[in-house]
Parts: C-alpha cells; sequence; structure tokens
C-alpha cells in the first residue's frame, strides 16, 4: 500500500478543509512550494495535489502554484481540481504532473470524459467522493444523480484501474477511515487499484486498510495536525521486490561470489515472468560490458520493456550521458552507474543534473575487508581502495537518487544478506537502499527490510529456479506487518 501526502491549495496557500466545508477552512502554509519538499526530503515518492479553489468553480485557478511544485521537485505529482477537458489535461502533463484526477467531469459530461480517458488512459485516475451513499462533485458543493454503484460498474466497463475514492463525512475529521466501504469495494470491484481517502488519524488506520488490500491512502490532516509524524510514515512506506537478471551475452547467469556463472534462461522470457507476478520492479544487469569495455545491452532492452508493465532497472556499460538518454528514451526507468562513476566521479554529477536524482542509482560492489569493505568494479573483478561507506556518501554529495549494494562475499550464498553493511549505509547516507547479495530463504527479506534498513530487496537464483514466488513473499511480508508495493 503506498502512503500518499495530500496538499490542498486555495489562493496559493495550504490548507485543510473539514467534510468539505470551505467556511472551515485551515491555513497551515503561505508556502506550498515548501510543503512539497519537506515531503519529497521525508522519501515520499508521490504527492495528491488539489486546488480546491478550481474544484469549487470548476476551472483551474492556481496555475503558479502548480507549475512551482511540479518544476521544483521529483515528486510523482496527481492532480485534481477543476480539469475542464483535453486542453487542461495535455497543459498539466506538459508541466511535469504525473497523473491527473477526474471527478466532476465524468459527471457533467460522461462521453466526453469517456473520450478522454480513452486517450488519455495512463495518465488518469478516477476520483469518487461519496457521502452516505450519494455522490458528490464540484468541490463537494452539488450532488449527483447518478448512484454511487451505478457509477462504479460504467467504470468496470470503461476498464479503469486507479480509484481515489473519499469519504466526505469523515474527511478532516482525524475519526478513523470507512472500512466498511472499503472492504466492499474490495470485495466487489476486484479490477480496481483503490487509494482510501478521509478520516485517518494514526498509524493503526493504514496498518488496517493495508490489511483489507487498499492499494493506497491518501493522508493529509493527520500530517498538518500532528497526529501522525512523517517518522511514523516512514516506517510505513512500501517496501519493494525486485528480481534481477544478471546477463551476459544477452543471456540470463547467475553464479556466486560473481564466479562460476550458470546458464539460467532467456532474459525475455524471465523478465515477462516477474511483470505478470506482479513484482514491484525488475533490475537488468550486463555484468560483463565494463570489463569488456562495451556500450550497453540496448537492443536487449527494447526487447524488454515491450514485454513487462513494471519499471525497469538497468545498469552495465554505461559510461555516457548519450547512453543514459538511449536507455531513458527505450523506457528505462532508472540507470545503475558503477564502474564509470569510481573511475570519474563527475560523470555522477554531470548525469544527476541532466536526468535528475531519481534516474540515476549508483551500484556499490562490497567486499569485506577486515572492519570495512573495499568497492569493487569491472564486474567485481578489480577490488580498489575505495572504502564503500565513504564512497557512499561521497555519491550522495554528488545527487544520487539510490544505492544498489551487494555483498560480493554473499553473493550466491544463500546465506542471507549482509545486514551491518545495509545498515551503515542507510545510516551514512540514508538515501533508498535495494538490499542485494545473498537472499536464501523466506526470512532473510523482512531482516534486510527491518534489521538492515533497506528500502527494496533484490534476488536472482531464489526467483529464477522457483525456489520463492514473489505473491507468496508479498503475503508473508504483510503477515510480518511489512508494507509491501
Amino acid at each position: 500500500m503506498e502512503i500518499i501526502p495530500a496538499l490542498d491549495i486555495i489562493q496559493g496557500k495550504c490548507v485543510r478543509l473539514l467534510k468539505g466545508d470551505y467556511n472551515l477552512k485551515k491555513i497551515y502554509s503561505e508556502n506550498p512550494l515548501r510543503i512539497a519538499k519537506t515531503f519529497q526530503k521525508a522519501g515520499f515518492k508521490r504527492l495528491h495535489l488539489i486546488d480546491l479553489e478550481g474544484a469549487k468553480e470548476g476551472k483551474i485557478k492556481n496555475w503558479e502554484t502548480i507549475k512551482k511544485i511540479a518544476k521544483n521537485t521529483d515528486l510523482e505529482i496527481e492532480f485534481g481540481g477543476g480539469i475542464r477537458g483535453e486542453g487542461d489535461i495535455k497543459k498539466l502533463i506538459s508541466l511535469g504532473i504525473s497523473k491527473v484526477i477526474l471527478g466532476s467531469l465524468l459527471l457533467k459530461d460522461f462521453e466526453n470524459a469517456k473520450k478522454i480517458f480513452q486517450k488519455f488512459r495512463d495518465k488518469i485516475i478516477v476520483a469518487i467522493d461519496a457521502k452516505r451513499g450519494k455522490i458528490y462533485y464540484r468541490g463537494w458543493q452539488k450532488k449527483a444523480e447518478k448512484e454511487f454503484y451505478s457509477l462504479l460498474k460504467n467504470l468496470v466497463s470503461l476498464e479503469v484501474k486507479d480509484i481515489i475514492c473519499t469519504d466526505i463525512a469523515r474527511d478532516g475529521t482525524l475519526e478513523g477511515p470507512n472500512f466498511a466501504l472499503y472492504r466492499r469495494l474490495n470485495k466487489e470491484f476486484p479490477s480496481f487499484k483503490i487509494t482510501a481517502a478521509g478520516g485517518i488519524r494514526h498509524i493503526e488506520d493504514l496498518k488496517n486498510l493495508c490489511k483489507i488490500g487498499i492499494s493506497g491512502a491518501i493522508v493529509g490532516k493527520a500530517i498538518y495536525e500532528k497526529t501522525i509524524s512523517l517518522d511514523d510514515l516512514k516506517i510505513l512506506m512500501p517496501k519493494s521486490i525486485i528480481p534481477c537478471l544478471d546477463i551476459k551475452n544477452n543471456k540470463v547467469v547467475k553464479g556466486i561470489k560473481f564466479e562460476n556463472l550458470k546458464l539460467i534462461g532467456n532474459p525475455i522470457n524471465l523478465a515477462k515472468k516477474y511483470s505478470e507476478a506482479d513484482a514491484t520492479a525488475l533490475a537488468m544487469l550486463d555484468i560483463s560490458a565494463s570489463l569488456e569495455n562495451r556500450k550497453p545491452f540496448f537492443n536487449l532492452v527494447e526487447k524488454v520493456v515491450k514485454v513487462i508493465k513494471i519499471p525497469l532497472i538497468v545498469g552495465g556499460g554505461v559510461t555516457t550521458l548519450s547512453d543514459i538518454e538511449k536507455l531513458l528514451r527505450l523506457g528505462v526507468s532508472k540507470v545503475s552507474l558503477n564502474t564509470s562513476v569510481v573511475e570519474n566521479p563527475g560523470f555522477l554529477n554531470k548525469a544527476v543534473k541532466k536526468f535528475g536524482s531519481k534516474r540515476i542509482a549508483v551500484a556499490i560492489d562490497a567486499k569485506k575487508d577486515g572492519h570495512s569493505w573495499k568497492v569493487c568494479i569491472l564486474g567485481g573483478t578489480k577490488k580498489t581502495n575505495l572504502d564503500a561507506i565513504k564512497w557512499a556518501r561521497e555519491v550522495k554529495k554528488r545527487g544520487a537518487g539510490e544505492l544498489l549494494p551487494t555483498s560480493k562475499d554473499r553473493d550466491g550464498t544463500k546465506q542471507g544478506y549482509d545486514l551491518e553493511l545495509l545498515r551503515k549505509l542507510k545510516e551514512a547516507t540514508n538515501l533508498p537502499i535495494i538490499a542485494s547479495g545473498g537472499a536464501g530463504k523466506k526470512e532473510h527479506f523482512p531482516q534486510a527490510l527491518t534489521k538492515g534498513k533497506a528500502d527494496a530487496v533484490l534476488a536472482a537464483s531464489l526467483f529464477h529456479l522457483g525456489e520463492i514466488k514473489i505473491p507468496e513473499l508479498k503475503k508473508y511480508l504483510r503477515k510480518k506487518g511489512i508494507n509491501v508495493n
């Protein structure tokens, strides 16, 4: 379940309403951009941004504020409030808005909304705002004639996937969400990815929504009134499960401690399998490209992107800005750098400046050396004198958005992740950490995510050989109280 902070705007200010009543408005900040940056710094990926004036008047009013937040943060912004049609959607997307939220338009002009949805399907989230079984729109000021569940059935026929459902009677009250409503929605409309909004008051509410199977939760007043702290929310931020394809000669291979490589299979087939298994993301690393002084495997990346619906992380042989640009153009979500930035640290600065931190991860292949770890490069074949923890601090200063540390000593051994290495890297940088190297049984995954303080767990042979299946691992982690994407 993803936790999404809410930022509501009136006259360029951050506000919250009570039960949708514009007369019961409370201003929390004169500077919404500062609030958005606070959420980004806390580690949130998405922001729920609403123009309340726009919602009420049926026309977006706070364009300048929207633009400032979109251009000055790396947050994936879902925006709603006053969207009138295709022109507004195109403008919002051009500003950098990731998703647009349609509510009133669906109720006022369903046929037009249907055409818009078909054209911008991947960019649209549908908002349904309800109170005592009735739907409200135009900033919750008008009651719709259409019945709540009738509209939901129409949305199923449109193949809508993403739904935000707000119980207006709970919104801003800090009285708790309408759990009964969300249970019913999950049961009767299993095709929807439902995000809950309204009434969330403390961490236990979020844990209970997670148990119901809700895909996301929007948290607003509880943050501003400090009944939930950002530190509390960090603990509940969803963790990621990432299968990894180690590639050599366009085939998936796997070894032990980066040696004695064995052929595993076809990368296209495995990539498709993991996408269908609902992995959070897929990593694909050309483990010999740097050693052999080769360019990245662009042709293979292009083929893999076509068969998956999950984010793809690619590394190996990336030495120029044009390499990164080409990979991103092919559909890669994030590029992992290792040898090239160890040999030329300034390349990392240039990459981050051009493409942004969220597109750049730094892989650190680390080998234990007494009480410390040394960085290895060239596919793990060459140990440097570079201290892994100091190097992690350095790449953070240079703008890296994420770390992908692999313990060379644990790789392929199935003895468990190097928890001490993970913990020290997290404490040194506070960057998102993808744990890699050593997974051998289910218990190793929660250990990495809790004791190791990792944000994601990466594994290869366990998944390739079917020893652990991703859906089963997700269920196991949720039972352990770990929120999983």
